[in-house]
């Protein structure tokens, strides 16, 4: 199992390197710049736990998921502000309502996130956190909707991908807290596995012509 686990991380690296890639080779970085950020920083930090896997720490795993809830929220705010900043008549309302939401989720997070983060006690927290950037993609994505917004392509393949890929994060890490850390093994394949078919849908989605 762990063997298997090891593989999928080793795949998502190799497909983290073809999307960052496919994004400068395609000029998708320019797209979502807090996006951009979130690849780079997926890429760095795997890249470090495969050449020094004694790097995988607690620590370093509570800073790195850290960084990654910032920049969700950063996504989903340049989202928000490029998709509805050349529509006057909805651009004030959107920003209002997101703001909204923004603020309410950041209480949330305050309120779940404790002032001491322990590695042990991540299962109480994290799913709350993560759930609040996710909720914040998502009511991004169906303001577009709703509004029929034209957006780039791999501004759709971000949300397509990533908010399924957040869904799997949650429940995997609701599972650790309900049922103990000895599902551990059989819950990070799952997570690996989700990880590697975002990573491969957002790869295509990054090298495919419009």
């Amino acid at each position: 199992m762990a063997s298997l686990t090891y593989f999928l991380f080793v795949v998502s690296f190799g497909l983290l390197l073809v999307l960052c890639v496919g994004m400068l080779r395609t000029g998708r970085v320019r797209e979502s710049v807090a996006f951009s950020l979130y690849v780079l920083t997926a890429t760095l930090f795997s890249g470090l736990f495969l050449v020094s896997p004694e790097s995988n720490t607690p620590e370093l795993f509570i800073v790195k998921q850290g960084l990654y809830d910032s920049l969700l929220f950063g996504m989903a705010l340049e989202i928000a502000y490029r998709a509805f900043s050349a529509f006057r008549g909805i651009a004030s309302w959107a920003r209002g309502t997101l703001a909204m939401v923004v603020a309410i989720s950041t209480i949330a997070v305050f309120l779940l996130t404790p002032a001491n983060h322990e590695y042990a006690h991540i299962g109480r927290y994290q799913p709350g956190t993560t759930t609040a950037g996710m909720w914040c993609l998502t009511f991004v994505a169906l303001l577009i909707v709703w509004y029929q917004i034209p957006v780039p392509s791999f501004t759709r393949a971000i949300i397509l991908g990533y908010v399924p890929y957040l869904v799997v994060f949650v429940v995997c890490f609701d599972l650790i807290e309900r049922l103990g850390w000895g599902v551990i093994q059989n819950v990070n394949l799952v997570k690996t596995g989700a990880y590697v078919a975002c990573a491969a849908y957002l790869a295509y989605a990054a090298w495919r012509k419009d």
